[in-house]
């Protein structure tokens, strides 16, 4: 695959990955607090599957791009230091997630991927199983293997040495977010790990 669709639910926020392949990628369905927490928060269904995991592809920052509506980009925050979770403001659909811009990784959800078979992009691993709900499916593991691990640092290694953090769509030359994130405080946050 060379160029593929990225864009949000409803079509404001359009986009293109490219460069997208197992080699070049890593795929996971985390079943995280967090990430069953984001996807309370933004209450759209059909973020998470049944047992609360988001597909995620993992990729370098500068293989994505928005090509028309950019302004409905929007960022938050669980927690001060937690990371930041992108998503569209129209349809309230992730739109990546990443720690910061030092950091050259960004996960996508991988729906959010038109005409992208799954197993086009390998095969994806269940992690962070101890949070999944209504049993633990086939394949999902407590903690990420160290096999997904290495692979994932191989990456991140390669990326960074090579300068892949940017151009990024999500953060400015300098390295702040284009749109500045909405932190949650304690009283937002506690009924989202509630579900």
């Amino acid at each position: 695959m060379s160029d593929v669709e990225l864009r949000c639910r409803c079509g404001s926020i359009v986009g293109h990955v490219t460069e997208l392949s197992p080699r070049t990628c890593n795929r996971a369905v985390c079943y995280c607090d967090d990430c069953q927490a984001f996807a309370r928060w933004l209450g759209t269904d059909g973020v998470t599957d049944a047992h609360g995991g988001t597909d995620i592809v993992q990729l370098a920052p500068s293989a994505v791009t928005f090509s028309t509506g950019q302004q409905h980009l929007r960022a938050m925050r669980l927690s001060p230091k937690g990371l930041l979770r992108w998503y569209s403001d129209c349809c309230r659909v992730p739109m990546g997630n990443m720690v910061s811009a030092r950091v050259p990784f960004v996960g996508l959800a991988r729906e959010r991927l038109l005409d992208v078979p799954a197993e086009a992009l390998g095969p994806a691993i269940g992690v962070q199983g101890r949070f999944v709900r209504g049993g633990v499916p086939p394949g999902a593991v407590a903690r990420a293997p160290l096999g997904m691990i290495v692979h994932a640092v191989r990456l991140l290694g390669g990326w960074w040495l090579r300068g892949k953090g940017r151009p990024s769509p999500y953060f400015d030359d300098a390295g702040a977010p284009k749109v500045a994130p909405q932190v949650l405080d304690e009283a937002e946050r506690a009924p989202l790990y509630a579900g």
